[in-house]
């Protein structure tokens, strides 16, 4: 079994401690933790988005303390629960290129036109998809120290010279279950938020706060080892080719993870037999609409496989003013049975069986490169192992990137890099 932490739309402002309407709930989130480690624990942590409230820096420090503190109180750290989180449209920081990168509306949300605008804007026209991810900075550098971030984020945060070879999605393996290989995907829906958000799709007028992912994100390999998991922000209503994009989320993502609309739902169009699709509620999700259908809420998901059926339960949790309760109106449990297992090949049972045995590797070095870009000692942990492999005219954070890219396959370097975060004590 997979147990999983499920958070979203915690829109963390950067205030005084007396300042934080949300103080209480944060402190009894905290306590809530300290039963879910007497009752085994969490394998992984995911947020679904609006982490921060207006995508600033200091936001994104305020999470990571507030992370830290509910690991602390879950009893494990980076090694023994990951952490992986997607942006929502409050994570972004709309002031940065305001004007140029709303300027890409119109042929982004063209059917026509949009895929071959972000294909050139990858292969060609780099300018464009720098600054269409710029407003997304402060959250990518918190993305990058949580292995979340996709691979043209990393490499805009680098400086890379282009994007060849660079997707838009965030592959993550959570673990394998009877022989299969769960795989998250995290997605980047905000890359057109305009200025005004709705939480209605029936509000959403035509062309207005419609919003744009590349099918280049969307296009997850799906081999019959695999059982891929979705995360993405904004529901599919939200996209102008929705019914298209439903059709082949439905093909390619079994459970399918969504935020935004700070309520809690859940679908299966055919009851065992298509995708699940789970809407989660917000653990802040301010003081509009009926109480009763946005409650401040976190979930526990547990994952099983078994004899070729795939079952998802979600245990809810929401605030009453004082504590968190089990809130039996939004838990569920859903099952979809899988497509029956052909007989595998030899490379098929060596992909599984090796995902197996690099699961504690995976672990081990989620936690180095996590203490690596947290340290407050990156320019002489670089300078120590290889003094001309810091660039000094690159900021810290691209450095810190292309030095581990350079390590990460060599076990000697890491164990060295190991070996140097051991002997500071930030």
């Amino acid at each position: 079994m997979l147990r999983i932490l499920l958070l979203s739309d915690i829109h963390f402002i950067h205030c005084e401690d007396d300042e934080d309407e949300y103080r209480s709930l944060e402190t009894a989130f905290k306590e809530a933790m300290d039963d879910i480690r007497e009752s085994g624990g969490v394998n992984q942590i995911l947020i679904c988005g609006d982490i921060a409230n207006k995508g600033k820096a200091e936001e994104f420090d305020k999470a990571e303390e507030f992370i830290q503190d509910v690991f602390q109180h879950l009893g494990c750290d980076e090694k023994q629960t990951q952490l992986y989180v997607v942006p929502g449209n409050h994570d972004i920081d709309r002031e940065i290129n305001k004007s140029s990168r709303l300027s890409f509306r119109p042929v982004l949300l063209d059917p026509d036109k949009g895929d071959d605008f972000i294909y050139n804007a990858k292969h060609k026209e780099l300018n464009a998809l720098r600054i269409l991810y710029s407003p997304l900075e402060a959250y990518h550098k918190f993305a990058n120290i949580h292995s979340s971030a996709d691979a043209i984020a990393v490499g805009i945060l680098e400086g890379a010279p282009n994007f060849n070879d660079k997707g838009f999605r965030k592959e993550v393996k959570l673990g394998t279950l009877d022989n299969y290989v769960i795989m998250l995907h995290c997605l980047n829906s905000t890359l057109v938020c305009d200025e005004t958000e709705v939480n209605d799709p029936n509000a959403i007028a035509a062309n207005e706060h419609k919003l744009y992912l590349p099918k280049y994100a969307y296009n997850a390999d799906t081999p019959i080892t695999n059982i891929n998991i979705s995360m993405m922000h904004h529901p599919l209503a939200w996209f102008e080719n929705s019914k298209a994009m439903q059709d082949e989320f439905d093909r390619k993502f079994k459970v399918q993870i969504y935020g935004h609309v700070h309520t809690q739902s859940i679908e299966q169009e055919r009851e065992g037999k298509s995708a699940i699709r789970l809407q989660c509620g917000s653990l802040h999700p301010g003081k509009y609409g009926n109480p009763d259908l946005y409650p401040p809420v976190y979930n526990i998901l547990e994952i099983r496989v078994s004899k070729g059926i795939l079952r998802l339960k979600v245990i809810c949790y929401s605030w009453d003013g004082e504590r968190f309760m089990k809130n039996e109106r939004f838990c569920y449990t859903r099952e979809m049975v899988l497509p029956k297992k052909k007989k595998r090949t030899a490379h098929q049972r060596r992909e599984v069986s090796q995902t197996k045995s690099n699961e504690m590797n995976a672990k081990e070095m989620y936690d180095i490169r996590y203490r690596f870009f947290t340290s407050r000692h990156i320019k002489e942990i670089i300078l120590a192992m290889n003094p001309k492999a810091y660039d000094e005219s690159k900021p810290e954070h691209a450095n810190a990137i292309s030095f581990f890219r350079s390590i990460s396959a060599k076990v000697d370097e890491v164990a060295r890099l190991q070996e140097k975060l051991n002997a500071y004590t930030d």
